[in-house]
């Protein structure tokens, strides 16, 4: 009698995905600041109906993120995700997504850069969005953790990156695993 079974595309044994709720593309700041038409990264219409944020060529600044580790975080299994749905605005550059990482525990100093690691290059289908992945395994995040991820780009000078959404998952290990988003 184990724990595994499935459920429309998802594989779940022991654990499943869990989303930080409230995080979403309002949640990054630009120098502190809500990001606006005239902001660096940008607020703008990335299709019609759509607005998200873009990350003009020959800028590298994405944006801050700041939160809480959930109190429900195991640090000992988990694993945390940033991840952004995104493209980028041409197919001449390969753009990544960047991070550093800082941490505020009770107790203690302001951590260096934790140094997060990135999942891949940004999709330069100008009509497909995909998932990029900035991830915090292993880095002795706990419960109750403050959190700052500063996220830049890698050097693009002829397209931008349009940001459609950002979410923040966690989940246990390798048992999550979402066959259309997560089969590599």
């Amino acid at each position: 009698m184990g724990l595994n079974f499935k459920a429309r595309g998802f594989e779940i044994a022991n654990g499943f995905k869990k989303v930080i709720d409230g995080i979403d593309i309002n949640s990054i700041r630009a120098a502190g600041l809500i990001p606006t038409a005239s902001t660096e990264p940008s607020r703008e219409s990335l299709e019609t109906n759509f607005e998200g944020l873009v990350v003009s060529s020959s800028q590298t600044a994405l944006g801050d993120l700041t939160f809480v580790v959930p109190r429900n975080y195991d640090k000992a299994k988990d694993r945390l995700r940033v991840r952004f749905l995104c493209n980028a605005g041409g197919d001449t550059d390969t753009i990544t997504i960047d991070a550093t990482l800082f941490r505020k525990r009770a107790g203690a100093a302001l951590s260096s850069d934790l140094g997060p690691t990135i999942s891949g290059s940004v999709n330069s289908n100008t009509a497909k969005a995909g998932w990029v992945e900035v991830k915090a395994d292993g880095l002795s995040l706990e419960p109750g953790d403050a959190v700052t991820f500063v996220f830049t780009t890698s050097a693009h000078t002829t397209d931008a990156l349009n940001v459609y959404g950002v979410e923040v998952v966690y989940f246990g290990g390798d048992e999550y695993n979402v066959k259309s988003e997560r089969s590599a």
